[in-house]
């Protein structure tokens, strides 16, 4: 037989949890106005969600176009 050695296992990072106060677009703390996604329920900042809905982008979990 041979002797080779195998390979350690792979090292995954560290697992972490997304803030409940933090908005997915500017990727900072929500302001006091807030919209919610209507289909996943995800909260973004009003003014960002302003600003996603005149760039034509969607929600960063379920890909809906944001809607006002």
């Amino acid at each position: 037989m041979s002797n080779k050695k195998t390979p350690p296992p792979p090292t995954l990072p560290p697992s972490f949890t997304v803030s409940d106060n933090l908005c997915l677009f500017h990727k900072g703390d929500l302001s006091e106005d807030i919209y919610t996604c209507p289909k996943c329920k995800t909260i973004y900042c009003l003014k960002c969600a302003i600003k996603a809905q005149t760039d034509r982008k969607s929600c960063v979990k379920c890909k809906q176009i944001v809607l006002l």
